[in-house]
């Protein structure tokens, strides 16, 4: 909300005489700038009842004195002997972030090393901020009833507005005291009102959801679940439930129960997913079994997002279902937080401040002293951990499927041998051709999973051994037979397709190599002409609608098989999925990440999850170069707690997360000697610094990314290891408030907890 006083005056600053101390109410404000400091302001008089802590105001900052709009974070009344500039204006009517908003908010700063003004900026829908949606209506404020020497028309305007609480819109303030728009200026010419603007929130986009409550019957499982949640809410303390379930074990139904109980208390709940356009399915459930919901999404208008905020903040919405930023909204009754497929990397912010939604979940929760739920059939191996250390959290199992449905059986093929007994490229194998034919026959359905896109992987000169790569990165491009181009999937960056080789005396002819989800899809239209085919990933969906166009035709048995990236591995529970083909399982295995082998474990059990959710059963066929792989092995089985064991022993001989704690630095320049010398000069002077505070720490020396140049510049990385979460925020305290988080690379991005290393 948005609001300018017409009579404000606007001083620069308050110069005080030598040795005079003087009172009165002071404003630390951060900036929206990336300026990683805060600042105080003096609240003029003028503004004193209107100044809190969470509102935007205008201040002067500089040596122009140049008006910027920053965040007031606390507000004091003391003492001051310093020279102090004033607050120009308020630009909100109220508060945009409540008191546990804006503390989570702080917090939020202090993790991850983020400018604290950027980082509430970044808290609230650029909607809001911009107060879409919303209309501006001239108010009248009285600031002085003293009607004396003035003429009835004036006093008759004071009476009014003295009668009506002290202030009205100028419109009805001229009604009903049968006055001009020259008498309220020149009363407040004489300081008698202030006139102000503020925007008003047009009327609330509806939020009536059609209810709908299907006759579902719970386990015992899930009932000693949903008792658990239950005892957790009534005890209004905060706590972390890890509900830990296999694919099809009812853990969303559990959900509901635990939400349906918070609001029945006059509480409000959220629930998180990690992208509302692949869990299109499980939101339509819910939003159904609920009358007061609201969905944040990326899809949303900035109108649409300003509209639903103010309504949130009035309690007047029982369910806030959304992706990241749902965390944020601005719930004034909040119950419990649900954080539903809590291991999916996509909760990771990429953007600054790079946080993770899960571990912003679990603050909120413990600042409001309720519950939260994290749930997955693979929890991370951080929650994992916790689950079985920490105090404040509890392990909830739920072993079996729902109606006792029998998990479907997993079958692998190996790869090398398929290659070695058949001619030519077959990228699916003979037991999946042959598991195909069955369930069209029967008119089943089948999920396949390739978790790469594009036709062929890359281009190369079998002559001169030339590969063809991005002319801004330092990646492959990718063939896509859709369009004819060769693309870059991390710049954008497309290209015409040459059909000989450019090196100089080559001219050999090209080679596609690799495969993609367009080259499986081309595979089942030779193998499988009378197969209705539709591909999901983000090639072919662009849009929310797409996802949900797809799904809803896969629904209604309109497409027979789906082929897809790691998309198909979430939110789809559809009866007549007898058949799950994973084309490769060990693609990420070739990443220089240390969380490829969680990431490989995850995909694999997961997509297994969608075969075989109804009677008519399941099977899953893994198809692999790498079967020998304990991971692989493991996953076949679906033996998660076996694997969890594996990997973190692994993780705690390397000293990596959940093992220790890790702030990643990724510098980049165009430059790349200019790069390297900044990047070796900064690793020294964070050793230097943490030796001087005293912070036991590693400083991984810098080398280049795993993709070393991307979008035309060169990029190095830099790793703090910290052995507990408590010396890593210790260092970057130390290393912030000695202002050492700085290069002479052209730009430098701090990660706290990185999800990769990429």
């Amino acid at each position: 909300m948005r609001s300018v006083s017409a009579t404000a005056p606007r001083t620069p600053s308050l110069l005080l005489e030598e040795g005079r101390r003087a009172t009165g109410p002071i404003a630390t404000v951060a900036t929206i700038a990336p300026i990683d400091k805060t600042y105080s302001y003096l609240i003029p008089d003028h503004l004193a009842d209107r100044v809190h802590p969470g509102q935007r105001v205008r201040i002067p900052i500089g040596p122009r004195a140049t008006l910027q709009p920053a965040f007031c974070v606390a507000v004091t009344d003391g003492p001051w002997d310093s020279t102090l500039r004033e607050i120009e204006s308020v630009l909100d009517d109220r508060p945009l972030l409540n008191a546990k908003l804006l503390e989570l908010g702080l917090w939020i700063a202090r993790y991850y090393a983020s400018p604290i003004g950027h980082t509430l900026q970044a808290m609230l829908p650029a909607g809001v901020r911009r107060q879409a949606g919303t209309r501006a209506v001239r108010f009248a404020r009285l600031t002085s009833a003293d009607s004396t020497q003035l003429s009835p028309k004036h006093a008759a305007a004071l009476l009014a507005l003295k009668a009506a609480g002290g202030q009205l819109p100028l419109d009805q303030l001229r009604k009903t005291a049968a006055c001009g728009p020259a008498v309220l200026r020149s009363l407040a010419a004489l300081g008698r009102i202030t006139i102000e603007i503020r925007h008003e929130v047009v009327a609330p986009i509806a939020t009536q959801a059609e209810q709908f409550e299907p006759n579902y019957e719970i386990d015992a499982d899930q009932q000693n679940a949903i008792n658990r949640l239950l005892a957790a809410l009534n005890a209004n303390e905060f706590r972390v439930e890890v509900l830990f379930g296999v694919t099809g074990s009812g853990k969303t139904e559990c959900y509901i129960r635990a939400i349906r109980s918070a609001i029945a208390a006059g509480r409000q709940a959220i629930l998180l997913v990690p992208e509302i356009a692949l869990t299109t399915q499980t939101v339509q459930r819910l939003s159904r079994r609920f009358s007061r919901v609201a969905v944040l999404h990326s899809g949303l208008t900035d109108t649409q997002r300003s509209r639903l905020w103010p309504v949130i903040a009035a309690g007047q919405i029982d369910l806030v279902i959304g992706t990241r930023s749902a965390i944020f909204a601005p719930c004034p009754k909040l119950g419990i937080i649900v954080c539903d497929e809590e291991h999916e990397p996509s909760y990771k912010n990429m953007a600054s401040p790079r946080y993770h939604t899960r571990d912003v979940a679990i603050k909120r929760a413990q600042l409001e002293s309720i519950p939260v739920v994290l749930g997955s059939a693979t929890p991370s191996l951080e929650t994992w951990q916790n689950a079985h250390k920490q105090r404040h959290y509890e392990l909830i199992r739920l072993p079996r499927r729902v109606k006792g449905l029998a998990m479907p059986r997993v079958h692998l093929v190996d790869m090398r041998e398929e290659h070695r007994a058949r001619k030519g490229v077959h990228l699916l194998s003979r037991a999946m051709e042959v598991h195909l034919q069955t369930i069209l026959r029967k008119g089943e359905q089948a999920v396949l999973l390739l978790n790469r896109r594009g036709f062929a992987s890359f281009l190369f000169c079998p002559v001169c051994n030339t590969p063809i790569v991005c002319p801004n990165c330092s990646v492959h491009m990718v063939f896509h037979s859709t369009t004819g181009f060769a693309h870059c999937h991390y710049c954008h960056e497309r290209i015409v397709v040459p059909t000989r080789c450019a090196m100089a005396g080559c001219g050999g002819h090209l080679v596609r190599f690799g495969i993609g989800t367009q080259r499986v899809e081309a595979e089942l239209a030779e193998k499988f002409p009378q197969a209705r085919v539709a591909r999901l990933d983000s090639d072919a969906m662009k849009k929310p609608e797409d996802y949900a166009r797809v799904l809803n035709q896969f629904e209604s048995r309109d497409t027979d098989v789906l082929v897809g990236t790691q998309m198909v591995a979430k939110g789809l529970d559809f009866p007549f999925v007898s058949f799950v083909g994973i084309v490769t399982a060990d693609t990420a295995l070739s990443l220089p990440d240390f969380r490829a082998a969680e990431r490989t474990f995850q995909l694999v059990l997961q997509v297994s999850g969608r075969s075989g959710r109804s009677e008519i059963g399941g099977d899953v066929l893994v198809q692999t170069f790498a079967s020998d792989l304990a991971v692989i092995r493991r996953a076949v089985k679906g033996d998660y707690e076996g694997f969890a064991a594996a990997e973190l022993a692994s993780r705690k001989k390397a000293k990596m997360p959940p093992a220790a704690r890790l702030v990643r630095f990724v510098l980049s320049d165009p430059r790349l000697s200019k790069l390297e010398k900044a990047a070796a000069d900064f690793a020294v002077a964070l050793a230097e610094s943490l030796a001087k505070f005293g912070v036991p720490a590693d400083i991984i020396p810098p080398e280049p990314c795993a993709i070393p140049r991307l979008r035309n510049q060169y990029r190095y990385d830099i790793l703090i290891r910290f052995a507990t979460a408590k010396q890593m925020l210790a260092g970057m305290d130390a290393l912030r408030g000695a202002g050492a988080i700085k290069s002479r690379a052209r730009t430098m991005i701090v990660d706290v907890d990185p999800v990769s290393l990429q």
